[in-house]
């Protein structure tokens, strides 16, 4: 017993301890432990390397940065999953008919563009022309002057400017209006001009206007037509299709004013407009009665009172007789107007007027001829005789 005693301790022999083989071997299985763990995570990683979908491309370098951005991408698919696979909630009745109401709009809306571009591209073409209003020109002519072509769609036809140039090419069109009727249909309505006004250039050269002053026809004689003669300054232009340019710009005015008015109130009669003094203006009616308008101002309303003394009293009940001058030049200004009945040659040549105009008195003229004078009330009555 004392042998394996010794035994045991010469096996321990100069260790202090007897235990610390037991901790150098613990220590040592430890490390070897540790390293074969390690071990089985690589071959761990191999073999999901190896199980990848990419078939025979094995790589044994992995990118962290890439790895951890393969991952968050894959939670956010799994995240993005899940939301889709929680129980909707129920659509309230509102939003089921505001959706309903998108859904309708964009279906008209649809039809809409799909109508507008066949009707501009495939239907919808000229086949038709209509035209309306008095015209001398034929209705070829007309066709042929607007522009618009047989296979010209209505809606895209440039109408604005076959109006201009059906007026630009024909003097005695005024207006022109294009438009069309569905489905296939240009309508052409015209409004003709009317002659107003002969303006005299020279002893054989005329000029045929309208009331606004349009240059419809150059004639040589004025025999056939019954319209007033304008004798007024030189003109600038006067070509046929253009407007009358005149070289006092007061002159158009003038003209303009009395052509209207007498064409607003149905007078006739007007055989001469005299404006070559624009401080002495005139017009003779019926080749009897020169009246004398003054200064342009107040045009109409002289105007309107001479036709109203012409009509209510000099040629009361239809004589249409009286001869003379009748002054209304200060009547917008006085109330008063005046006649001199004598014969129209002698008033404008042989026994001017020389009284004051405004006299308050009755004045004998030579031959027993007596200038009356009546002061005027409210105009245009049928009352009065001298009405403004």
């Amino acid at each position: 017993m004392s042998d394996n005693r010794y035994d045991d301790d010469f096996s321990y022999q100069g260790l202090e301890k007897p235990d610390i083989m037991d901790k150098i071997g613990d220590s040592v299985s430890s490390v070897f432990s540790r390293r074969s763990r390690n071990n089985d995570k690589a071959d761990d990683l191999l073999l999901e390397f190896s199980q990848n979908d990419d078939g025979d491309n094995y790589e044994l370098f992995v990118d962290e940065r890439v790895e951890r951005k393969r991952v968050k991408k894959q939670q956010k698919q799994s995240a993005k999953k899940a939301k889709k696979e929680k129980a909707k909630k129920p659509v309230s009745p509102l939003v089921r008919r505001i959706r309903n109401i998108i859904t309708s709009c964009v279906i008209v809306a649809v039809v809409l563009i799909v109508c507008v571009v066949l009707s501009l591209t495939v239907l919808f073409k000229t086949q038709n022309y209509e035209i309306t209003g008095t015209t001398r020109y034929t209705q070829e002519e007309i066709i042929k002057t607007c522009g618009i072509g047989g296979n010209d769609n209505i809606f895209l036809a440039n109408k604005k400017a076959a109006q201009k140039r059906l007026v630009n090419t024909y003097a005695y069109i005024e207006e022109a209006d294009v438009s069309f009727a569905i489905p296939d249909t240009i309508t052409i309505d015209i409004t003709e001009a009317m002659p107003s006004y002969i303006v005299s250039v020279s002893e054989s050269n005329y000029l045929i206007a309208s009331s606004k002053g349009r240059i419809l026809e150059q004639v040589e004689s004025i025999k056939k037509y019954d319209l007033p003669l304008f004798l007024c300054s030189e003109l600038k232009t006067y070509e046929v299709g253009g407007y009358i340019k005149y070289e006092d710009d007061k002159t158009s005015d003038i003209i303009d004013t009395i052509v209207t008015v007498f064409a607003d109130n149905g007078y006739t009669g007007i055989t001469e407009i005299n404006s070559t003094n624009l401080a002495d203006i005139t017009f003779t009616y019926d080749d009897r009665i020169v009246v004398k308008l003054g200064l342009p101002e107040d045009i109409s309303y002289k105007v309107r009172t001479a036709m109203t003394i012409i009509v209510e009293k000099l040629d009361l009940n239809g004589t249409q007789t009286t001869e003379g001058e009748l002054d209304v030049s200060s009547c917008n200004t006085t109330k008063k107007s005046y006649f001199k009945e004598q014969s129209l040659i002698d008033s404008q040549i042989e026994n001017p007027i020389t009284d004051d105009p405004l006299s308050d008195d009755f004045t004998d003229l030579e031959d027993g001829e007596i200038e009356q004078e009546e002061e005027t009330q409210a105009p245009l009555s049928p009352e009065d005789w001298y009405l403004d």
